[in-house]
């Protein structure tokens, strides 16, 4: 092999992989709370957050460190990377005018649209075969078998149809609403 050619490999793969880093870097960035909170729609849903179980506020002070650990679905790294580019260019599209913004409070109640289950399984793996979780309560235990057999037999259910703001005090965005509503006055 010629030098010129061993030295386009080496420079190609050094590029490539500097690329990579940085988009790595990017990708992660881009779903932590700070960057999302940047916007001022996305304020309330950061302040509440951080009031809530999975935002730090429980008794061991572990909080998700992504906005995308729960937002979006993580079936696969092509899911993943597709979701996130179409939500972001629609957040900034919205943001800067170009399109409507999103109705928050008027979505709340549709959190099974932008709450992913892979995002909660993600976790939460236990509950996958919740017959075999160490520490799972007998009645967990059988919520969420009876979750997994209306999932499978084809019904629209999700987590956050039990597992929500509204049948767990301070589950992910506690009094969310309230603050919307104390952003337009």
């Amino acid at each position: 092999m010629k030098k010129a050619t061993l030295g386009a490999l080496i420079a190609g793969a050094v590029i490539g992989l500097g690329i990579s880093y940085v988009a790595a870097v990017m990708v992660d960035v881009t779903g932590q709370p700070n960057f999302c909170s940047n916007c001022h729609t996305m304020k309330p849903m950061i302040e509440s957050f951080h009031q809530s179980i999975h935002g730090g506020n429980n008794q061991h002070g572990f909080a998700v460190h992504h906005c995308t650990d729960c937002h979006l679905p993580h079936n696969s790294l092509i899911g993943y990377l597709f979701a996130k580019g179409l939500s972001g260019t629609r957040d900034a599209m919205a943001q800067f005018g170009l399109i409507h913004r999103v109705d928050f409070k008027e979505n709340f109640w549709e959190m099974k649209h932008y709450t992913y289950d892979s995002g909660c399984l993600h976790c939460h793996h236990m509950v996958k075969e919740p017959e075999k979780a160490f520490g799972m309560s007998e009645e967990s235990r059988y919520a969420h078998e009876q979750y997994w057999k209306e999932k499978n037999a084809g019904k629209d259910i999700s987590c956050v149809s039990c597992h929500n703001d509204h049948t767990m005090s301070g589950f992910a965005h506690p009094n969310l609403l309230d603050r919307l509503n104390e952003g337009e006055k």
